[in-house]
């Protein structure tokens, strides 16, 4: 069985964040900002996007952004 990279699993509150839009400046190829200007996470970062994902986390200054390592998977 092939055993596939570990992923990430970001997950926004939308109820804390404030818009400040930090997280898409230090990782933009995990967070974007939707219309409302609020944050947006993609779906299951993979393994070599952790380091964006991490340091989008911890620019929120309100705390928003939860992340969870998901895998590896068989």
């Amino acid at each position: 069985m092939a055993v596939t990279q570990p992923t990430l699993l970001v997950t926004v509150d939308r109820t804390k964040c404030c818009g400040y839009t930090l997280c898409a400046t230090e990782g933009p190829d995990v967070y974007s900002i939707d219309d409302a200007g609020y944050a947006v996470a993609m779906d299951n970062v993979p393994a070599e996007l952790e380091g964006q994902a991490c340091r989008g986390a911890e620019a929120c200054p309100d705390g928003a952004i939860s992340i969870q390592r998901i895998g590896p998977t068989e």
